[in-house]
Protein backbone atom coordinates (compact mmCIF):
# COMPACT_ATOMS: atom_id res chain seq x y z
CA UNK A 1 0.00 0.00 0.00
CA UNK A 2 1.30 3.41 -0.84
CA UNK A 3 1.55 5.36 2.39
CA UNK A 4 1.40 8.59 0.43
CA UNK A 5 -1.81 9.79 2.05
CA UNK A 6 -3.77 12.58 0.49
CA UNK A 7 -4.91 15.06 3.11
CA UNK A 8 -8.39 16.52 2.63
CA UNK A 9 -8.34 19.30 5.23
CA UNK A 10 -8.23 22.09 2.62
CA UNK A 11 -11.23 20.80 0.70
CA UNK A 12 -13.02 20.16 3.98
CA UNK A 13 -12.57 23.73 5.10
CA UNK A 14 -13.74 25.04 1.73
CA UNK A 15 -16.98 23.04 1.69
CA UNK A 16 -17.64 22.86 5.42
CA UNK A 17 -18.79 19.29 4.84
CA UNK A 18 -15.88 17.39 6.35
CA UNK A 19 -14.28 18.55 9.57
CA UNK A 20 -11.71 15.95 10.50
CA UNK A 21 -9.18 13.67 8.87
CA UNK A 22 -9.33 10.54 11.03
CA UNK A 23 -6.03 9.36 12.55
CA UNK A 24 -4.96 6.03 11.08
CA UNK A 25 -2.52 3.26 11.98
CA UNK A 26 -1.36 0.88 9.22
CA UNK A 27 0.19 -2.54 9.85
CA UNK A 28 1.69 -4.93 7.30
CA UNK A 29 2.20 -8.68 7.40
CA UNK A 30 2.90 -11.30 4.72
CA UNK A 31 -0.81 -11.55 3.78
CA UNK A 32 -1.67 -7.86 3.53
CA UNK A 33 -2.32 -4.69 5.45
CA UNK A 34 -4.53 -3.74 8.37
CA UNK A 35 -5.73 -0.14 8.53
CA UNK A 36 -7.24 1.10 11.82
CA UNK A 37 -8.99 4.49 11.81
CA UNK A 38 -10.42 6.34 14.81
CA UNK A 39 -13.82 7.80 13.92
CA UNK A 40 -15.64 8.52 17.21
CA UNK A 41 -19.36 9.12 16.92
CA UNK A 42 -19.69 7.40 13.53
CA UNK A 43 -21.96 4.37 13.28
CA UNK A 44 -21.58 1.76 10.56
CA UNK A 45 -24.81 3.05 9.00
CA UNK A 46 -23.17 6.47 8.49
CA UNK A 47 -19.91 5.06 7.12
CA UNK A 48 -18.95 4.87 3.44
CA UNK A 49 -15.91 3.02 2.11
CA UNK A 50 -15.16 2.88 -1.61
CA UNK A 51 -12.36 2.02 -4.03
CA UNK A 52 -12.20 3.74 -7.39
CA UNK A 53 -9.21 3.98 -9.73
CA UNK A 54 -6.85 2.57 -7.05
CA UNK A 55 -8.02 5.17 -4.53
CA UNK A 56 -9.52 4.04 -1.22
CA UNK A 57 -11.90 6.60 0.29
CA UNK A 58 -13.21 6.45 3.85
CA UNK A 59 -15.93 8.87 4.92
CA UNK A 60 -18.26 8.92 7.88
CA UNK A 61 -20.83 11.25 9.34
CA UNK A 62 -21.66 11.78 12.98
CA UNK A 63 -25.39 11.54 13.64
CA UNK A 64 -27.13 14.82 14.50
CA UNK A 65 -28.10 13.71 18.01
CA UNK A 66 -24.40 13.54 18.95
CA UNK A 67 -23.63 17.04 17.65
CA UNK A 68 -25.95 18.93 20.03
CA UNK A 69 -24.12 18.45 23.32
CA UNK A 70 -24.86 20.80 26.22
CA UNK A 71 -21.11 21.11 26.82
CA UNK A 72 -18.34 19.78 24.60
CA UNK A 73 -14.56 19.99 24.73
CA UNK A 74 -14.16 18.78 21.16
CA UNK A 75 -16.25 19.00 18.04
CA UNK A 76 -17.79 15.90 16.55
CA UNK A 77 -18.05 16.19 12.81
CA UNK A 78 -17.76 14.25 9.64
CA UNK A 79 -14.62 12.45 8.57
CA UNK A 80 -12.95 11.81 5.24
CA UNK A 81 -9.62 10.36 4.19
CA UNK A 82 -8.17 9.00 0.94
CA UNK A 83 -5.37 6.53 0.28
CA UNK A 84 -3.70 5.53 -2.97
CA UNK A 85 -3.49 1.74 -3.24
CA UNK A 86 -0.58 0.19 -5.08
CA UNK A 87 -0.90 -2.75 -7.45
CA UNK A 88 -0.10 -5.36 -4.79
CA UNK A 89 -3.49 -4.85 -3.04
CA UNK A 90 -6.41 -7.07 -4.06
CA UNK A 91 -9.16 -4.45 -3.83
CA UNK A 92 -11.90 -7.07 -4.36
CA UNK A 93 -10.93 -8.75 -1.06
CA UNK A 94 -11.04 -5.69 1.22
CA UNK A 95 -13.04 -6.30 4.43
CA UNK A 96 -14.25 -3.75 6.97
CA UNK A 97 -15.55 -3.82 10.53
CA UNK A 98 -16.63 -1.00 12.84
CA UNK A 99 -16.75 -1.23 16.62
CA UNK A 100 -16.97 1.56 19.21
CA UNK A 101 -15.91 4.25 16.72
CA UNK A 102 -12.90 2.31 15.46
CA UNK A 103 -12.87 1.23 11.81
CA UNK A 104 -10.68 -1.75 10.90
CA UNK A 105 -9.97 -2.49 7.24
CA UNK A 106 -8.19 -5.62 6.06
CA UNK A 107 -6.50 -5.13 2.69
CA UNK A 108 -5.19 -8.44 1.31
CA UNK A 109 -2.17 -8.69 -0.98
CA UNK A 110 -2.59 -10.33 -4.37
CA UNK A 111 -1.42 -13.96 -4.38
CA UNK A 112 1.26 -13.12 -6.93
CA UNK A 113 3.10 -10.77 -4.51
CA UNK A 114 2.83 -12.89 -1.36
CA UNK A 115 6.01 -14.66 -0.29
CA UNK A 116 5.99 -18.37 -1.00
CA UNK A 117 8.08 -21.31 0.07
CA UNK A 118 9.77 -23.22 -2.73
CA UNK A 119 9.91 -26.96 -2.26
CA UNK A 120 13.26 -28.64 -2.91
CA UNK A 121 12.90 -31.87 -4.85
CA UNK A 122 15.43 -34.63 -4.59
CA UNK A 123 16.96 -36.04 -7.75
Amino acid sequence: MNTNVQNNNESAAATGKYITTPPVDIFEDKDGYKLIADMPGVSKENLDISVENSELTISGAVSDDQKDAEYSEFTLGSYKRKFVLNEEIDSTGINASMENGVLTLTLPKRESVKPRKIEIKSA
